[in-house]
């Protein structure tokens, strides 16, 4: 049975950092609920950043509108972020592309409900910011998208054009003739500047709605990590990791436990979001999509909303388990990596210690009491992962599990059933392993990627785009 620490609310805001006891578990300072008044005087905090938590079951459009009102309201409303004549971005996260959604890892529940921010949340979120004063021509949707049809076909088309908004596909440079640079300022850690489209220098203001997840390589996804999409894939790879936007996780030479964090927070510093709205209703554990040996479906059944979104982050990795003021956080494969938000805190943006942040709303009493972080969940049979991302060009990457090492043949075939390549065929050691496969001469289409090892055989469906 998972076990509960309860934290009990005084009267004061200790300033206290939050510690690591020997079970494994941590202890939170003091975080006031919207029931009880703000403390001045304190020294080193003079005012107390509002983050909001609403409880909610279900996607219902009437129930999230009402959500997400109460959530701006509970933080003092949205008027003094966003004004009537402003042009607003609002970046959604569909990570790993359409192929993902039939995944059978996800129990045949939507991928909008497990991975990707919800087209509901969106549609809110937009509704309420017209509602500010902006015309919806001033409102353009955000995403570097893996394939069309992750947007298309799963809502966020639909609530586009309810909104009578735009859409830019962060990728491209369209609609305008070329990139532009954001600078990161002196602050940086790794990147001076970051490539991106213009959409993002012409806006006033950039709202990000992420889903509540957690994350391989940075410890946890929110509306911050979300930014990683905000470049354009094409300009960032690597050519030993062109599955994704390699550049940013390593520079060649240095970990991703160290490298990717402080890219992240150089984004934010190029591209400092606003308004952070987090979806945690129904959501993931154990990674970002599916490809992660540790992916759980959760429901967390929470909508957070903040004007701080290294503050609101925090509150969700709190939430998740995690301690968002430590140097480190903890992968769902166990390995620690450095914290990108207390990076940004050290550099004085936003807070992540639990003291300075006021829970409020009605789903304050959340942070009264957190689980337990599990440890990790480690594979104990043979397993291939599905592809990621899925459809893909120019390169796709999955992974397999061997319990025991022994011969493995890995091959990939066609729709025809012919073997196209032979990936692997030959003695492995147990444990994780993980493959990068680019197509080389061949067409647009299906392929099977089938293993075989010890008497296991397992395929998944591979879609190759040009």
């Amino acid at each position: 049975m998972t076990k509960f620490l309860e934290l009990k609310v005084s009267r004061r805001v200790f300033l206290t950092r939050v510690g690591i006891s020997s079970a494994g578990l941590f202890l939170v300072p003091s975080i006031l609920s919207s029931r009880q008044a703000a403390f001045g005087g304190m020294k080193g905090v003079s005012s107390l950043t509002k983050v909001g938590l609403t409880q909610a079951t279900t996607y219902d459009r009437a129930v999230i509108k009402q959500k997400v009102r109460d959530l701006f309201e509970a933080i003092g409303g949205i008027q003094d972020v966003v004004k009537a004549g402003n042009k607003v971005a609002i970046k959604i996260n569909l990570t790993g592309g359409s192929g993902s959604a039939t995944s059978p890892i996800l129990n045949g529940v939507s991928i909008t409900e497990s991975m990707w921010t919800h087209p509901e949340v969106v549609r809110a979120v937009g509704e309420l910011i017209i509602d500010c004063g902006v015309s919806g021509s001033n409102i353009t949707i955000v995403e570097a998208l893996w394939d069309d049809a992750s947007y298309n076909n799963f809502g966020y088309l639909a609530v586009q054009q309810s909104l009578g908004a735009g859409m830019v596909n962060l990728n491209n440079k369209t609609p305008y003739a070329d990139f532009v640079t954001r600078a990161v300022g002196p602050n940086k850690f790794s990147f001076s500047a970051f490539t991106v489209n213009q959409i993002l220098s012409d806006i006033d203001v950039l709202v990000s709605i992420p889903k509540m997840k957690e994350h391989s390589e940075a410890g946890v996804t929110g509306s911050i990590k979300n930014l990683v999409g905000m470049v354009p894939k094409q300009l960032y790879i690597l050519p030993t990791d062109q599955g994704r936007r390699g550049a940013l996780h390593s520079d060649g030479v240095t970990s991703s436990t160290s490298y990717l964090p402080r890219s992240i927070a150089d984004l934010f510093m190029a591209r400092p979001i606003h308004l952070a709205v987090i979806d945690g209703i129904k959501n993931a554990r154990g990674g970002e999509g599916v490809w992660n040996p540790q992916f759980q479906l959760a429901q967390d059944h929470v909508l957070l909303a903040g004007k701080d979104p290294v503050a609101t982050d925090s509150v969700s990795a709190f939430l998740m388990g995690h301690n968002p003021a430590s140097a480190t956080l903890r992968r769902p494969d166990g390995v620690q990596c450095d914290n990108h938000l207390e990076l940004l805190h050290q550099k004085g943006i936003g807070t992540n210690q639990m003291s300075e942040i006021q829970a409020v709303g009605d789903g304050a009493g959340l942070v009264t009491s957190v689980p337990a972080q599990p440890e990790p969940v480690v594979p104990k049979t043979f397993a291939l992962y599905q592809n990621y991302p899925n459809p893909f060009n120019p390169s796709t990457t999955f992974r397999f599990h061997l319990p025991l090492a022994g011969q493995v043949r890995i091959g990939v075939y066609a729709a025809t059933g012919q073997e196209v390549e032979t990936l692997v065929d030959g003695w492995l050691s147990d444990g994780l392993h993980e493959l990068q496969w680019i197509p080389r001469g061949l067409a647009s289409g299906v392929y099977l990627c089938e293993m075989r090892a010890n008497g296991f055989r397992g395929s998944i469906k591979m879609i190759f785009q040009k």
